[in-house]
């Protein structure tokens, strides 16, 4: 295993303002791209670990500081766990850290909302007589403060998620509902204040799954919400003034006449295409949707006709090169019933499309309710965790062995704010090198798998080739998109080494 410590850049931002962005023009995607001929082999870890049935969602971050990525995975029918990472290998001291709960877990998001430096974690019920929480982190023990910061609501919660929606560098709170409108509220520092009247986000429909990015490039963040049971998807554009508007109609992505038991579930944000933007796919009960960002706040459904259109009865997605190819994969998992074991599928990106190759290991033991890619062991692959629902399912760690010279292909990138926090949820970040030009944009995460939000570094494999790279990131803070490039990356003074870069303004 690779020892992966720090190595700190600092950068100053002095300019604000829009920053042109290279892109790089691949055609339209085809149906089917070309067989790469790479084999892909997993490992189920620690089995027996992870064996318990009625995962429903899970979700990573470093909660000890360690330099390794822990986590936490919420159940439907025992005890929540959480898996501290020690050097690869995982203990659940859940219990010990105070985060054991044995109501019915359906979210769970990681967020440094005291601006500590360390992830702090919100809990999310499905029960309509149980509170919320909130977990403030205090050096791995964790307290439940929601009731006296103001957010202890209950409800049949979905997809909750940290971002600063506003620009003010901390990170406020968005709660997702199927049984009431959705939650907006901002953190002023010492408290949240409920803001979802004024914001006009309060969406009354039965949600379960949201995305938020920037999807009209002015720097600040949009939520994209996932709906079900028929109803309209909406889109939810930032105003730059505390407020939103829904404009899915007006784009053309609100998916109307669905059936009642038809709509969308989880969502999944990434540059599939490399061009630079970020696009967005739905899964679904019904056809699944790959929302194409075409650069000028308008989308384009490109899933029909691929591999990625079927009628999977999708719930949950995530974006990840497993290959370090240089092209983002995607895996989706699959839900009929807590009684019925449903299949996944992963999709190997490339040039023209995308390819079906799920390993025959993870046929056996697949997810239902939640996936999510991380380099857990520090060797330079994404390796991948799964929540099932199933009666008889688990919630297996699948290690990714890939060959050790690709997985060192790889760079990952660490985005913090000036004090080394958590706290830029929703940065975008981009990479280009001398021999390439352009190559990636990732997304810091925002919210995705099934109802729940990782906090760590966004992952680049990197195509054959030669030079330094450099690297781009943008946010959105005192009402300003901001820019920083680090140039003149090596991959070999790295050493493989994550690379923390703190975002400072001056």
């Amino acid at each position: 295993m690779i020892n992966r410590t720090q190595l700190t850049l600092v950068a100053f931002v002095i300019a604000t303002g829009c920053a042109g962005e290279a892109h790089l023009d691949n055609g339209e995607p085809q149906a089917v791209r070309e067989e790469t001929g790479l084999k892909l082999n997993f490992s189920p870890l620690q089995e027996e670990l992870f064996s318990h049935p009625g995962a429903q969602t899970n979700a990573w971050a470093d909660y000890d500081g360690d330099g390794d990525l822990d986590l936490f995975v919420g159940f439907r029918n025992a005890p929540n766990r959480l898996y501290r990472n020690d050097q690869g290998s995982f203990v659940d001291v859940g219990p010990e850290a105070g985060l054991a709960a044995e109501e019915e877990t359906r979210a769970a998001a990681w967020g440094d909302y005291d601006l500590d430096g360390d992830p702090d974690l919100y809990v999310g019920f499905a029960a309509l007589d149980i509170d919320n929480r909130l977990y403030r982190n205090d050096e791995g023990s964790f307290i439940d403060v929601a009731g006296e910061l103001g957010i202890g609501q209950s409800g049949t919660t979905r997809q909750p998620a940290f971002v600063d929606y506003d620009g003010d560098g901390d990170v406020d709170l968005f709660v997702a509902f199927r049984d009431q409108p959705n939650t907006l509220f901002r953190n002023d520092g010492t408290a949240f204040q409920n803001v979802t009247a004024e914001s006009r986000i309060g969406d009354h429909r039965r949600t379960v799954g949201v995305a938020w990015f920037d999807m009209d490039n002015d720097g600040d963040l949009d939520a994209f919400i996932a709906n079900q049971n028929g109803d309209e998807d909406g889109f939810f554009r930032n105003n730059g003034d505390g407020t939103f508007t829904d404009v899915a109609r007006e784009l053309g992505m609100h998916q109307p006449g669905r059936a009642q038991e038809l709509g969308s579930v989880g969502t999944a944000v990434g540059d599939y295409d490399n061009d630079g933007d970020l696009d967005l796919f739905v899964a679904s009960y019904g056809p699944d949707v790959l929302w194409e960002n075409k650069g000028d706040g308008t989308f384009v459904n490109v899933a029909p006709g691929t591999p990625l259109a079927g009628d999977h009865h999708s719930v949950a997605a995530d974006w990840g090169d497993i290959n370090n190819d240089g092209w983002l994969d995607l895996y989706v998992d699959t839900f009929l019933s807590s009684e019925a074991e449903a299949r996944d599928y992963l999709f190997i990106g490339g040039p023209k499309g995308f390819t079906e190759a799920l390993p025959a290991e993870m046929l056996e033991h697949g997810a239902s309710h939640g996936v999510r890619f991380a380099d857990y062991d520090n060797d330079g692959d994404l390796d991948v965790a799964l929540a099932n629902n199933h009666a008889e399912g688990k919630h297996p760690l699948y290690r990714n062995d890939l060959d050790p010279e690709l997985a060192t292909r790889s760079l990952v990138v660490a985005v913090t704010d000036q004090a080394g926090n958590w706290a830029r949820a929703g940065t975008k970040v981009t990479i280009s090198r001398e021999s390439d030009g352009f190559l990636s944009a990732r997304l810091v995460d925002t919210g995705g798998g099934y109802s729940s939000q990782s906090v760590g570094p966004v992952h680049f494999g990197l195509p054959s080739g030669s030079g330094v790279i450099t690297l781009t990131t943008s946010w959105f803070e005192a009402g300003e998109l901001r820019t920083m490039t680090v140039p003149e990356i090596s991959l070999e003074e790295l050493n493989s080494k994550w690379l923390f870069v703190r975002t400072e303004v001056r």
